[in-house]
């Protein structure tokens, strides 16, 4: 078992959560600088569109996870 895993919350898909104030954060999830499709799995390390790297970005919001995986 991986034990990151462990520090965080998940949420109901078993994706790791964090909260940030009244915000939560979907860490399985980034943000790139697209103002469409801008949600990539952790699994990606960079958007072949505007070319953000994983790393250097965001993690999305979970609503906005859901919204977009139709949850």
């Amino acid at each position: 078992m991986n034990p990151n895993r462990d520090q965080f919350p998940l949420n109901s898909h078993g994706e790791r959560l964090e909260c940030v104030g009244e915000i939560t954060l979907n860490l399985e999830y980034w943000d790139c600088e697209c103002e469409r499709n801008f949600i990539h799995p952790i699994f990606e390390s960079k958007c072949p569109v505007c070319d953000s790297e994983q790393e250097e970005s965001p993690a999305s919001r979970e609503n906005e996870v859901d919204q977009v995986l139709g949850r």
